[in-house]
């Protein structure tokens, strides 16, 4: 509930700015450099001691985003921290873990472009964790996902930056635990550096 109130008082704030596109091309393609924060939690089924808590982890990656007229085609390589924390009940109180589930990352997303600035995205995401087995960590090497979100551009002095704000639903049980199954919830808030092509000189 915080984070929602955040993320809607967040978009009231900037939505006068969100008004149309950095790039207003109708067809062509540019790179961009994203960084961000995720809003990690597991959701468990089964039996399990484990109580599970949101924790805010850290996201980094590239992008190619191509633009066909309102259609966008936008392929992704990041790195993001999933998991989250737990509590176990014990004598005298709760005891808190982190269970930090580190992957590399491949989003395959598609997206429509109803008014400039805006893009509505959707596709799956195809994940390699990079310490499965170690202690706190994922109990399944491969995780697919399926990503929905929007793509803000910023205007004027931001014209260059972009915001990527999506919900990341895993399918995958990653859990280390036999009686138990863990999956990934996820929410990411990410800014984008533009690499637009330069113009062409006349």
């Amino acid at each position: 509930m915080y984070t929602s109130r955040l993320l809607l008082l967040f978009f009231l704030v900037t939505s006068p700015l969100l008004i149309r596109a950095q790039s207003d091309k109708p067809v062509g393609g540019h790179f961009g450099v994203k960084i961000g924060a995720t809003f990690t939690q597991v959701s468990i089924t089964g039996t399990s001691v484990n109580i599970p808590k949101r924790s805010l982890q850290p996201n980094i990656g590239l992008m190619y985003r191509y633009r066909y007229n309102r259609l966008v085609f936008q392929p992704e390589a990041l790195i993001a921290v999933k998991g989250g924390t737990f509590q176990q009940e014990q004598v005298g109180g709760r005891s808190t873990t982190s269970h930090s589930f580190y992957y590399a990352s491949l989003p395959v997303l598609l997206g429509y472009i109803p008014t400039e600035g805006l893009t509505i995205q959707a596709g799956p995401e195809f994940s390699y964790a990079l310490n499965a087995g170690s202690t706190n960590g994922p109990g399944a090497q491969n995780d697919l996902s399926a990503v929905v979100g929007v793509h803000y551009d910023f205007l004027d002095m931001l014209s260059k930056v972009s915001l990527h704000i999506r919900y990341v639903h895993g399918f995958t049980n990653v859990s280390p635990e036999a009686t138990a199954a863990y999956y990934n919830r996820n929410l990411q808030v990410s800014l984008v550096y533009n690499l637009f092509p330069k113009k062409k000189k006349k």
